[in-house]
């Protein structure tokens, strides 16, 4: 169960996909999760001269003996408990003079991946700061996609987006995965050309990073400033959260190649009937909502951190005049052009289902008031 969740989460990012393509990759690790790889990469004609050495069956001692090993890429260690404990152990066994660069999964390759840098290579260690970040703080359903897509579309504010999520929440709490270097590596690699870095943290992916990490403070430390987005109406909020879960259609988008997904989207919200336990839902997730909200202002206070509050449907009624007040928050000076140049390819997903959702439920709550 353990092996399957972590690489289900994983593969949210594709990090699996992105990495069949490369050849001669020779792994290191235990039976199950190199018969997962394997089995993954069953489809992709590159990964046929891969080797895994099996330490269910091999000994580690036997790994030098290996007279072709230098004609591999890299070696690639696997482990799910300690890939550190394992790294180290590899690199005993071997002549580093005469070998390919040993590996970490997890701590190298899927770092680089998500900063976006070749992945065949050690992940820094030590990372330059850049001169400014920021993050994003909501809970889910706030809107965060469409301001931090705005937010990009500036050109000077950073890449915001939704970095340490679920991948990262498995590896944390299943693997040992350190998180705090990929923040790191994604300060420094995934800036704006001003060396800006914009995150988005999502309520409760960072509560689940908390229980995981004993310097968890760290994230506040390490970013300079922070943006609290609130939605007002938490009903919409909470109706958007249910119909996402059970559509599993999170975000679509302005361009045709959405268009099946439209219609798919469409026809799974025809098949949803408004009912007590659909509403009895909707309200279980104002609760959820409620309390996320609340632990984010406390998290924040409690880590001396004054934000700057947003309101979502500030942002629908005058996007380009909040663009500009935070840019004015994160001191970033800006131009017209900047504002003016702002889009997002997300489209707004309202439906006459929800409104029916919403109508109903304020119905019900009005009645039992």
């Amino acid at each position: 169960m353990k092996l399957a969740q972590v690489f289900q989460a994983i593969e949210e990012t594709q990090f699996l996909k992105k990495l069949s393509f490369q050849s001669k990759l020779f792994f290191v690790g235990d039976s199950a999760p190199l018969e997962y790889i394997k089995n993954f990469f069953g489809d992709y004609p590159t990964a046929a001269q891969n080797y895994y050495f099996d330490l269910s069956v091999n000994q580690l001692a036997e790994l030098g003996g290996f007279s072709n090993l230098a004609s591999y890429q890299a070696i690639v260690v696997v482990s799910l408990e300690d890939e550190a404990t394992l790294l180290s152990q590899v690199n005993r066994q071997l002549d580093p003079s005469s070998q390919p660069l040993v590996l970490r999964l997890f701590a190298d390759i899927f770092i680089n991946l998500l900063c976006d840098r070749p992945l065949l290579q050690p992940s820094p260690k030590q990372n330059r700061k850049p001169s400014l970040s920021y993050a994003v703080v909501t809970t889910p359903r706030s809107g965060s996609t469409y301001l931090c897509d705005l937010l990009d579309s500036t050109a000077i504010a950073g890449h915001p987006a939704e970095h340490l999520r679920l991948a990262t929440q498995e590896l944390a709490r299943r693997c040992n995965f350190d998180y705090l270097p990929l923040l790191d590596n994604l300060m420094e690699y995934r800036t704006t050309g001003n060396d800006v870095f914009g995150t988005k943290l999502i309520s409760h992916f960072l509560f689940e990073l908390r229980q995981s990490k004993s310097d968890f403070k760290y994230i506040f430390q390490a970013i300079n400033k922070f943006i609290l987005l609130i939605r007002q109406d938490k009903v919409a909020q909470a109706v958007s959260l249910v119909l996402a879960q059970k559509t599993e259609v999170w975000h679509l988008h302005h361009n045709p190649q959405q268009d099946a997904k439209q219609s798919n989207y469409q026809s799974k919200l025809a098949r949803i009937e408004i009912d007590e336990a659909l509403l009895n839902d909707v309200e279980q997730k104002v609760i959820f909502i409620e309390k996320q909200e609340q632990r984010l202002k406390k998290i924040l206070a409690h880590n001396k951190i004054d934000p700057l509050i947003v309101v979502y449907e500030d942002i629908l009624d005058n996007a380009p005049g909040q663009i500009s007040r935070i840019l004015d928050f994160l001191q970033l000076p800006s131009s017209e052009q900047n504002v003016e140049q702002i889009n997002s390819g997300v489209k707004r997903m309202p439906s006459t289902i929800s409104q029916q959702i919403i109508q109903q439920y304020r119905a019900r709550t009005s009645a039992v008031l």
